[in-house]
């Protein structure tokens, strides 16, 4: 066999095998060969009777039915390439042997049981898969750049609202500072005022009392002459010097107004506890902003066998039936506890709990330290390392160092829980009432974590956001 023959591009356009011109309107014949249609033989040259319309092909002498020509889809130019051992125009195609033959090398013996094609038949398949390729990719492409299309307006979207929201912020705040700058300057008036009024009812009772001053003074100056006097004069007429040294009992005017007074009182009542309304709208102002449940998980390794985790560790309930769960040393294996993951050291932190509470159930909810103990029983106090509050139908308190019973009017269904690591305060509230509930404060040191606790069948915890 032949060895595969090089190949020398020719940039001509492809010509007929028989009249060797370009090829004119082109049939393919059943063996393979493409001619222009004149060049095939009349049925009459060949001496075959026409009826039957068979003609034969000018290269391999093979017979060809005039039904079966067949005309070749347009492929585009294809290069002409020459056999470099005949110098034969390549037609061929060798499937078998990968080989491009020409006229002489498809009469090779080595060819003869091989699948052998026309070039223009064999590259048709290559160029439709290609094309089926290229049509698929395309599509593929489009419905990428679709997506991205989408995608890129939700995130134009997003970005609008962010910027929309960035808005929403500014004119939350102006407003706040212009409510708070408006009644600083009402409390500052105010002030201003009752001073003035201060002023003037001090001048009335300088006035007033320096009246009075004169008078003992004008009144001590005539007794003090009449003491002068020799008796001869003194006693001429006693009855009316007697009366003159008897005086009214002097009454002092009110240095300021009961109706001041009761102004001053009720002014100074809000002006003491302004400081503590602001701590408290500040804190609730915090834990609104920096909720972040949502960063929050409860954490399978410190779970107690008689809770039960939803699957995506936002929810815990508590079960009769222990779970059979792997030791861990981290397991709470006495108090039905968990602790949220992850742990914090530093900075400010909150997060919401929604508390659901079968008759006779109850629940914990606060900060404890790493190291608190979790096996057996617990000591819940402050001093231990845990800064939670319960609620239950019964009793509700806070886990000071000797217990603080606390009177709520019903249990929380939403619990805010705010830490402030550096200012040692975990500061617990009602999320739907805005009402403060109890605040710890202590002193940290090293990791601390948020805990929930709840029992009886039916009772769980599920954090918010």
């Amino acid at each position: 066999m032949p060895s595969t023959p090089s190949l020398q591009m020719v940039p001509e356009e492809a010509a007929c095998p028989a009249c060797l011109g370009s090829l004119e309107d082109v049939v393919t014949a059943t063996c393979g060969h493409t001619f222009c249609r004149r060049c095939l033989p009349q049925a009459s040259q060949m001496g075959t009777h026409h009826s039957s319309r068979v003609l034969l092909c000018p290269l391999c002498k093979e017979k060809v039915q005039t039904e079966s020509l067949t005309v070749p889809l347009p492929l585009g130019p294809l290069e002409e390439t020459y056999c470099e051992e005949h110098g034969e125009k390549i037609y061929f195609f060798c499937e078998n042997d990968v080989e491009f033959l020409c006229v002489f090398c498809r009469e090779n013996p080595s060819h003869q049981a091989h699948s052998v094609r026309l070039l223009e038949e064999t590259i048709q398949p290559y160029r439709e898969r290609l094309r089926s390729r290229l049509e698929s990719l395309s599509m593929q492409r489009d419905e990428i750049e679709d997506i991205k299309c989408q995608e890129d307006q939700k995130l134009q979207a997003l970005l609008t609202q962010m910027e929309t929201k960035k808005q929403q912020v500014e004119v939350a705040f102006e407003g706040l500072q212009r409510e708070l700058g408006e009644q600083q300057h009402l409390l500052l008036a105010r002030l201003k005022e009752l001073e003035c009024q201060i002023w003037k009812e001090r001048d009335e009772y300088i006035r007033k009392v320096s009246e009075e001053i004169a008078r003992f003074g004008a009144h001590i100056k005539e007794l003090d002459e009449k003491c002068q006097q020799p008796a001869s004069e003194l006693l001429k007429d006693v009855r009316v010097n007697q009366s003159r040294c008897e005086m009214k009992t002097f009454v002092s005017p009110e240095a300021i107004s009961s109706d001041l007074v009761k102004k001053i009182l009720s002014l100074h009542r809000k002006i003491l506890t302004l400081p503590e309304m602001m701590r408290k709208f500040s804190e609730k102002l915090v834990l609104h902003l920096q909720t972040d449940s949502e960063g929050i998980t409860l954490d399978p390794q410190t779970v107690s066998r008689s809770l039960v985790l939803s699957e995506n560790r936002k929810s815990v309930r508590y079960t009769r039936q222990k779970e059979n769960l792997p030791d861990s040393p981290l397991r709470f294996d006495g108090l039905p506890a968990v602790l949220g993951s992850p742990g914090f050291s530093s900075g400010r932190h909150s997060w919401q709990v929604e508390v659901q509470l079968e008759d006779g159930g109850g629940c914990m909810v606060g900060v404890v330290r790493e190291a608190v103990r979790r096996a057996g029983d617990m000591d819940l106090s402050s001093e231990e390392g845990v800064w939670a509050v319960m609620f239950s139908h019964q009793r509700c308190w806070a886990s000071t160092s000797a217990g603080t019973d606390l009177q709520l009017s019903a249990i929380p269904r939403v619990v805010g829980v705010a830490l402030d690591y550096e200012a040692g305060r975990v500061t617990l509230l009602d999320v739907e009432t805005q009402a403060q509930i109890f605040t710890f404060t202590a002193s940290f040191s090293g990791k601390v974590f948020s805990f929930f606790a709840v029992w009886k069948t039916g009772s769980c915890l599920t954090l918010k956001g």
